[in-house]
This record gives structure tokens, C-alpha cells and sequence, in this order.
């Protein structure tokens, strides 16, 4: 796990730019380009991150242990949840979009790509920080 802790970082950290960007600057680019196109390549990096972002923060929350401080069982537990959160709404959200036909997603699901662009752009950088900083301390 050491040997791709770097890149694997990298990885997360460049996926959360990519999403921070796209959600921000699009409106200044639409014209050019199709957002939602845009938003169709990116919910493949989204979901991989997701996954990763769940798969870690599951690893750090199994690992405190009884002598860690309230900190780190706070951190590592919120860190989880808002994992499970983002996981369960990514997916859903993301599988209604494939599958919405020529009308497209209702408004009320609209709304939910705001909420989870907004949570995986803090929660995989927070990940994809945690992960280069143990892989610098090894």
C-alpha cells in the first residue's frame, strides 16, 4: 500500500480539482463545450474516487482504537459517514442519470449533483491529503 500512496493521492487530488473547476467555471464555457458532457467523462473519475474515499476512510475508522484520543475517533468517524453519504448519493444520483432517458434528471435530482460535487470536492482532497502525508512520514 506504501508504493501507491503518492500517486494514488495524486490521483484523488487532480480528480477533485477537475470537479471543483468543471462545477465552478462551467458557466463561462458552456457555450463551447457541453457540460453535461463534460460531467459524463467526470462521473467515472467521481465514481472511482468515491470508491477509494470509501474503501480509506472504512480503513482509518476500523483502525482507532481505544487508546486514541477523542480527536482522532471524531475525525475518523465523521470522515466514514460523510464517506457513506457521498457514496450513497453519488450512486444514486448517478445511476438516475444514466438511465433518465431524453428528458433528462427531475429538478430535485439536479439539486443533488450540487450537494455532491460540493461534499466529494472536501472530502476525497481531505483524503488525498491524509494519503501523501502518511506516504511523506514513511
Amino acid at each position: 500500500m506504501d508504493t501507491i500512496r503518492k500517486p494514488l493521492a495524486v490521483i484523488l487530488g487532480l480528480t477533485a480539482l477537475a470537479v471543483l473547476l468543471h462545477f465552478v467555471l462551467s458557466p463561462f464555457y458552456d457555450d463551447v463545450v457541453e457540460s453535461g458532457d463534460v460531467w459524463n467523462v467526470l462521473n467515472w473519475f467521481m465514481a472511482f474516487g468515491v470508491i477509494v474515499a470509501l474503501v480509506l476512510t472504512y480503513l482509518a475508522k476500523r483502525d482507532i482504537g481505544r487508546e486514541d484520543d477523542t480527536n482522532t475517533y471524531i475525525r475518523g468517524n465523521v470522515g466514514f459517514y460523510a464517506a457513506t453519504v457521498l457514496a450513497v448519493l453519488f450512486f444514486w444520483n448517478w445511476f438516475d442519470n444514466m438511465t433518465a432517458g431524453e428528458f433528462g434528471q427531475s429538478q430535485t435530482r439536479l439539486f443533488f449533483w450540487v450537494v455532491i460535487n460540493t461534499l466529494y470536492v472536501i472530502l476525497v482532497t481531505r483524503v488525498s491529503i491524509h494519503l501523501w502525508r502518511d506516504s511523506s512520514s514513511d
